[in-house]
Parts: C-alpha cells; structure tokens; sequence
C-alpha cells in the first residue's frame, strides 16, 4: 500500500513489510511518532489468522507494558478503511539482522548481554497471567529471531513484534499454530507446530549463535531441506574460535538435541549468561566437565626407588671409560638434531608467517584490482598447498577465516551497492569481480546457502548484460530463481526477476508480482524501480498502440479497444514518471509517451464514423417533415 495518511495519522516512511505493512508514522494530535501496522482485510483464511493472531497479539502487549514498561505501548488498534491496524511506541534504534547486516558478528560479550536481557524479558512474559476469552493463560514470543530484537540508541534492547504471541492455557499447555521463522524454530515445534517457553528458549540460542558466528547454526537449501536438518538433531557447525569456552558451552546447552538436556527456564538460562559475564563458571561448564571426566582412567606411576640405608656415598668423579665416550658423542649429535629440529621449525614458521601477513588483514577487494585479488588468491593457494604435508598441524588453516571474510565483504559491498543504489545501470557494477570473490569464498568453505544465492544473482545479472533479448534473457530467470531457492527471505532475485520480465520479455504483469514479493520482504522501492514500473507499462502501452495500428479501420470496435489499453498504459507511465523528472532516461521517455499520445489520437479520429454533411434545402425539408 501506497499511503500518505491513514485516518489521523500521516505516514512517514515505510518501515517494512512482511505479514503485515508496518509504517513509522506522526499523531498530530498527540504529537509523537508511532509504528503502525497494517493488515488489509480479505477474505482468504491466511489474512483472517493474521488479523486474529494481531488482535490478540496487541491485547497480550497491552497488559504486558502495564507490568514491564520494556514492552512496546500499544496505544490503540482497531478497524479503520477496510484494514486493520494497530498504532504502538516507536523505539529508534536498529535491529540485531541490522547490526549483524553492518558488522557481520558481534563481540562475544556483547552478545551474552543482548542474549541475557532477551530472556530477562521472557521471564515476565512467561511468568505473565493474562485473562483472555475468561481463562487464565500464560504468554509466549513465539517470533523470537534478530529482526524481532530492536536495540537501542544507547544500547537498551527492546523485544518487538509480538503479533503471533500466543498464549497457553494451564489445562493445555502447548498452542498450535504454524507461524513463525523456521530458521528459529525448535525440533519440537517444527514436528508437532506446537508452541510453549521452550520453544522462545530456543530461538534464543539460536539468535545468540547467529550473533557471535554472523549466520544461523542450521542453513539448508529450502525450507522442507532446513526442518529436515533441525529435526535430525545433528549438532550446529562449531562457534568461530574467538567464542569463549563458556559461551560456547552455554550456547550448546540451548541448543541440545534433546529438550530435557536444555534451560529449564528464561531465569536459568540468564543466571548462566550473567555467570559467564562476570567470569564465574557456567552450569553449561560444569555439565559439558562432567561428560569428559565420566570414568576416568587412572594411571598410577611406580614408586621411587630408595637407597638401602647403609650404602657408601659414590665419587663425586668418576673416570670415563670408552663406552662412556660413544655415549657423550651420541649425547652431543643428540643435542645438535634437537637445536636443528627446534630451529628449522621456528624458521619456517618465521618465513610462513612473513609471506601470509598480507592475507591476514583486512583487504578490500571490492575497490582493488582485478589483478591484486588475484595475486592473493595465488599466494593462498600456494601456501596451503605447500604446507598440506602438516595436515591438521599447517598454519595455513588460519589463513581460512581472513581470506573467506574478506572475499564475503567484497561481494556483499558489491551487492550491497547495487541494492541500495537507484543507479540503473547494470554495468556500473562489478558483477564479474563479485562472482569471482563468491567463487574463491565457495571454494573455502563450499556448503555456504547464502554465497551460492549470491553467486546465482551475479550470473542472472551477468547473463543479462552478455544477452538482453529472448530466447537467452531465460537463462537469467533460471539464475535468479536459483537464488531465490537459496536466499528465500531476501529481496535481490525479486529485483532481477523483476527486470528481467520488464525489459527481456515486456511483461509489466510479471514485473509488478516480483515487486510485490521484494516488497514483502521489506525491500523500500526507490526511483529506479519507478522508472522499471513506468517502463513496462510504456512497453505494453506501444504493444497496444501497434495492435491499433495493425487492427482494420473497418473494426472501429476493436481498434477502439486497443488505443483505449493504449491509453490507460500511458497514463500509468506518466504518472510515474512525472515526479522524477530528469531521473535516468525519464525525459526522454516522456517525449516517447507525447509521440505516442499524438499517434493515438490521429487513430482515434481516423476511427470516428463520418458525419454526413446535408444542404441547406434537405435541412429545411427534414424540419418541416418534423413539425407536420
């Protein structure tokens, strides 16, 4: 929806769109900015659940403000032109996805504290007792995930959107209902959609890993591929290695294959995260202790032989005999392999670490030649190749990490440009150095989702550029579908599908779905997609005008139909061009509608039955019959 007030209130911008339009807009009459919700009403049953999830969702969060002032007011909701809406606080500030968008990982302490205030607050949520349809009911998240996370100006963190919060009766203490991010979803949730308090306590643990390894623990190549994995209760891949030993075991223990080996509760889990920010011990500690050291071997080491008592004291020098020659030389030849076996390692290691430094800083790619990413890359190869012999033991290992981060940086910078770019011009950006850092990131770590989704943008765009017309421009659909499958909650295969449907193949219909579907998930349509939008209608509106032009003169009725499409096409070209005049190739375009304006009309007149034209005395004759 395209909004510029609703009701009293004037909308400011929009804030994102996923189940719901969400809007950051001002209440003149009480003079603050507000979050607005909206749901336009319809009668399909997935609108009909949210609506009703929403209400009860701002009910629960009503109550709950009252008894925590962390929780979002919601100040009014209700139904108001043909939506319904909900008007709450407005907290500035970013959200965790955000933060973890712009800075990749957090620092592990930092993100022990978000975790530790997130189930702070669970723990007035699920100790809440709300009175909903009569019955006493207990309440929880059950959206949990770093979007849902907001955090701060000064770094206090709020939980938000609890528009599927849920509640739970104490006859039946588990919900159904099959909303929710899947990514956080628990084991048990995802076999039964049932949700309960440890379902938010996993998605906590999930939320926190995601925060100190910058990507969830369990990534898969669709959504059935992703509940397979989490049900299969295999471990997540191992937290980066600057995680702390207590943090990791904490995470661990949130994440645990089996519930019963899992926090009990939102205080248990925070007593632990507050232990590991003040350096005291973990429960998670202790238990991971207790399963290395179950059954331990004990080794007893023989006893130190004594002297008898009467024995003589030996000579302080003894002369050596020949034997004893052959055993000091051995000893010598001994002492000069080991200085040799200890210096020949710590030069090595020295030259190794000398050649490598490069590599372990940060390096920006996106902005470097073609040619010094290349020089590096080489160099890595090279390095790991010469110190494979050492296995597990090479230092090359740690080169990994470095190289993967930087290559990922420079693809996601590139990326990253173009999407917030209004640039419409695809060959402004280094779709080809982009493929090219995925590539080599691909080939350190190969089993990475979102690099692959990545990789498959690159090749729509670049496919795109090589061949802009049928039959080929098909080869960028299957690209851009292909991300799609590996990236389901961004926006970029939208986008490229998008263009691809407007300028490839003229279809504005298709066009406008992909928009609506970037749209929903939160992507903020700017100039260079109005001019795409006023684009394919201008395609369609000149397919029509010719359809007029090829019609019979004969056919009035058809060719009439075909400018009046014609018509409305321009129009909805116009007016999306006119507010970003001098934009791109706007003007141009709309000297192109003006000619079109002017054939069309020729094509109308040329269409309108003639009038026949009488004399004056046929005239007078006519009028005369009329009056006798």
């Amino acid at each position: 929806m395209h909004l510029q007030t609703f009701g009293r209130y004037e909308m400011i911008r929009k804030l994102s769109r996923s189940m719901t339009d969400v809007y950051l807009a001002r209440d003149p009459e009480l003079g603050r900015e507000v979050v607005l919700k909206l749901i336009e009403h319809s009668r399909d049953d997935l609108t009909q659940v949210l609506i009703e999830a929403e209400k009860r969702g701002a009910a629960l969060q009503k109550q709950l403000h009252r008894l925590d002032r962390r929780i979002l007011e919601v100040y009014e909701c209700g139904e108001q032109n043909g939506c319904f809406f909900v008007a709450m606080e407005y907290f500035p500030g970013q959200t965790v996805a955000e933060i973890l968008k712009l800075e990749r990982r957090l620092e592990p302490a930092r993100a022990a504290r978000y975790a530790a205030e997130i189930c702070n607050q669970l723990r007035t949520l699920h100790a809440f007792v709300s009175d909903i349809d009569g019955r006493k009911t207990a309440v929880v998240h059950g959206d949990i995930k770093p979007s849902n996370i907001q955090v701060g100006t000064s770094d206090e963190l709020r939980l938000i959107d609890f528009g599927i919060a849920k509640v739970i009766t104490f006859t039946h203490n588990l919900t159904h209902h099959n909303l929710g991010s899947p990514s956080y979803c628990s084991p048990e949730r995802i076999k039964d959609s049932k949700v309960d308090q440890f379902s938010d306590l996993w998605a906590v643990g999930v939320s926190l890993y995601e925060m100190l390894a910058g990507i969830p623990p369990y990534q898969a190549d669709d959504t059935r591929k992703l509940e397979e994995l989490i049900q299969s209760k295999k471990p997540a891949r191992p937290l980066p290695a600057a995680c702390p030993t207590g943090l990791a075991a904490i995470v661990s223990k949130a994440l645990a294959p089996d519930m019963v080996n899992r926090y009990a509760s939102a205080a248990a889990f925070e007593d632990d995260l507050r232990a590991f920010l003040t350096s005291r011990t973990t429960v998670a500690e202790r238990e991971s202790s207790q399963v290395r050291t179950s059954n331990p071997t004990v080794v007893t080491q023989p006893a130190a032989a004594t002297k008898p008592a009467g024995s003589q004291a030996q000579p302080a020098i003894k002369p050596l005999r020949p034997s004893q020659w052959g055993n000091l030389t051995i000893a010598a030849l001994a002492g000069v392999l080991a200085g040799l076996l200890l210096f020949i390692p710590i030069g090595y290691y020295y030259r190794f670490q000398s050649a490598a430094s490069r590599l372990r800083s940060v390096r920006d790619y996106a902005h470097s030649s073609v040619e010094v990413l290349n020089s590096d890359w080489k160099l890595y190869t090279d390095l790991k190749s010469h110190n494979r012999f050492l296995g597990q033991l090479s230092p090359a290992i740690q080169l990994d990490g470095p190289m993967r981060a930087n290559l990922v940086a420079a693809a996601d910078n590139i990326l990253d440009s173009f999407r917030n770019s209004s640039d419409g011009e695809l060959s402004d950006f280094d779709w080809k150095k982009a493929r090219l850092c995925l590539n080599y990131a691909l080939q350190i770590e190969g089993a990475d989702s979102k690099l692959k989704g990545e990789m498959a943008v690159c090749n729509g765009y670049l496919n795109l550029l090589a061949n802009p017309k049928p039959p080929k421009a098909a080869l960028s659909i299957e690209s851009f579908r292909q991300a799609e499958s590996y990236l389901p909650k961004w926006s970029d295969p939208h986008l490229g599908l998008a263009r691809v449907y407007i300028y490839a193949f003229h279809n504005i219909g298709q066009g406008l779905a992909e928009f609506h579907q970037a749209e929903q998930l939160g992507y903020r349509l700017g100039p260079r997609e109005a001019v795409e939008k006023a684009d394919g209608y201008l395609f369609r509106a000149e397919w029509a005008l010719g359809r007029a032009r090829r019609t019979p003169p004969s056919d009035n009725k058809e060719r009439s139909k075909w400018l009046a499409l014609a018509h409305d096409d321009a129009e909805r070209a116009r007016r999306l061009y006119q507010p970003i005049v001098g934009f791109s190739n706007v003007n141009a375009s709309l000297e192109q509608l003006d000619q079109n304006t002017a054939s069309q009309e020729e094509l109308r007149l040329a269409s309108m039955p003639k009038t026949p034209v009488r004399s004056r005395a046929g005239t007078k004759q006519a009028a005369n019959r009329r009056w006798h």
